[in-house]
């Protein structure tokens, strides 16, 4: 069995993860996402690991094939490895292939920092699959906005609902307008 694993912030989740995700379940047997999480929150995180789950999971409604788990953040990129190892080995200890979606392999840290110490992961063998953003955008006032969680963040602090309505799932717009 190949286990699909995406490691991001999701701070919030917006329609391009959503997009993903589906794809993801579609064509995958087990789907683990790792919220990449810091201890401490600030303007460019400012959810909490539940309420990024609870948010997902009013789309998802508890889908058998996936599972969201906590990935805390670490200043050392060994010790991150050893956490992501950790949870791989403890969870699916005989599944060896991993298909890793990155969203650039140029900027996308999870992939570069997992690239680079693969051979950590000696029981598992890695896919990886690039899914660029690029072309991803949405067109709010004659002016094309990238999908992101920085343009959805934005959105969210100026009450602009009708770009929040573009760029988030329909069942997460009202929980996700009261943590902002």
């Amino acid at each position: 069995m190949t286990l699909w694993l995406f490691i991001g912030r999701l701070n919030p989740p917006h329609i391009w993860h959503i997009s993903i995700i589906d794809k993801a379940l579609f064509e995958n047997e087990k789907v683990i996402i790792l919220i990449w999480t810091k201890l401490d929150r600030d303007q460019n995180n400012p959810l909490s690991f539940l309420e990024i789950k609870e948010l997902l999971l009013l789309k998802y409604n508890n889908n058998p094939k996936l599972q969201i788990l906590e990935l805390l953040d670490d200043r050392s990129d060994l010790i991150w490895i050893y956490n992501i190892y950790k949870i791989l080995f403890e969870k699916w200890l005989g599944i060896n292939d991993i298909n890793l979606y990155a969203w650039d392999f140029k900027n996308d840290s999870a992939y570069t920092i997992i690239k680079k110490y693969e051979s950590h992961f000696n029981n598992f063998s890695f896919n990886y699959i690039e899914c660029s953003r690029e072309d991803s955008f949405v067109t709010h006032n004659w002016q094309k906005i990238s999908i992101s969680a920085t343009n959805l963040r934005q959105a969210l602090r100026d009450k602009d609902y009708e770009l929040v309505n573009m760029l988030c799932d329909e069942r997460m717009i009202e929980k996700i307008k009261n943590y902002f």
